[in-house]
């Protein structure tokens, strides 16, 4: 099947459903981010760009809660599966990066193409504030979804292939400014 047939099919699928439960997932363990179905029901429905960030942002933070708790309480019966699916260096530089930067790099995981999933089983495992968690994870999973869908309804299929060509780069900026931000203060 070719790519924009494959974009045709979801854009008229139109399934809320789909997309909540692929938010969901996502935050746990699917690798298929949530912007993949965002972006073109975005684009086909204008009109319910705001509905649409808002049932993947909030499907997403429900998905990280649950990865909070796996991380928490099953984090010895997990952590196999985490390390055989090849995690096991992801979860030990985020386990250095909790520690060193807090709780604002769960932000910019949430926001960013960084592996949330891992940063939200780690914040369970390594006991971060479940409060602190969900209202860090409901602004940056917000961000992210808000403007990706707003962006898309706004410029429409314009946007998606500058989206898909400069996100990581765009990403990368950011996490630059961070880094940089640290290193002065």
């Amino acid at each position: 099947m070719k790519y924009q047939e494959f974009i045709h099919k979801i854009i008229t699928f139109q399934s809320k459903s789909l997309l909540g439960f692929i938010s969901f997932i996502e935050s746990i363990f699917f690798p298929i981010p949530t912007d993949v179905l965002l972006i073109p029901m975005s684009i086909s429905k204008p009109s319910n760009w705001y509905s649409l960030a808002m049932l993947a942002t909030i499907m997403s933070v429900l998905g990280g809660i649950v990865g909070y708790f796996l991380g928490y309480y099953l984090f010895n019966e997990i952590s196999p599966y985490i390390f055989e699916y090849g995690y096991k260096e992801e979860f030990l530089k985020t386990q250095s990066l909790f520690i060193e930067y807090g709780v604002i790099i769960l932000f910019i995981s949430s926001f960013t193409p960084l592996p949330y999933k891992i940063f939200v089983i780690v914040s369970g495992f390594l006991s971060v504030n479940l409060f602190l968690f969900i209202i860090i994870s409901f602004i940056g999973r917000g961000m992210r979804f808000f403007l990706v869908s707003f962006i898309s309804k706004k410029y429409g299929n314009e946007i998606f292939h500058f989206i898909n060509h400069y996100f990581l780069y765009i990403s990368a900026f950011v996490i630059l400014v961070f880094v940089i931000y640290k290193l002065y203060n």
